[in-house]
């Protein structure tokens, strides 16, 4: 009888499609891009907290009338009532400057979730005022290109 040999699988990313976590500083990173936006952004000593703010988009709420949807229960799918308390939603983007006023979010790959969630972000910015600069780069030229506009915005020259 042959015995079957088990490989030890690298962890993956189950939230980032196709994404590899990286570690560097003691950050765990989602993925590579992450990371290569980090080391940018040291390297041209510009700052920027990784996912330290969280936003709030849709408050929590309860649904006064009654639902009736799919949903699991007991570990399968059931079509019947559904709970009336409804989730908020929020969103912490990847890298916050609040002394220059920006936002990155890299996004190699989006999931189906982003482009609304990315909407509401951008309409919960404008309706509270917010005055942040927002950045989406999806590949290392274009978070090279990121860090030269934030140079000239924050020094007035490219570095």
């Amino acid at each position: 009888m042959r015995r079957r040999r088990y490989i030890k699988k690298k962890p993956i990313n189950k939230k980032v499609r196709n994404a590899t976590t990286c570690r560097k500083d003691g950050i765990q990173f989602k993925s590579k891009l992450e990371l290569y936006t980090y080391t940018k952004l040291k390297q041209n000593k510009l700052g920027g907290e990784y996912e330290k703010h969280k936003f709030n988009l849709l408050e929590k709420f309860e649904f006064k009338n009654k639902s009736y949807e799919k949903h699991k229960k007991k570990g399968s799918y059931v079509y019947g009532e559904l709970s009336r308390k409804i989730r908020g939603i929020t969103y912490t983007p990847d890298f916050v400057n609040e002394k220059d006023r920006w936002i990155i979010e890299c996004k190699g790959y989006a999931n189906d979730q982003f482009p609304l969630r990315w909407k509401l972000f951008k309409k919960m910015i404008n309706k509270n005022n917010l005055n942040f600069d927002l950045y989406l780069p999806t590949n290392k030229t274009q978070v090279d290109e990121t860090i030269r506009i934030i140079n000239i915005k924050k020094n007035g020259f490219d570095k």
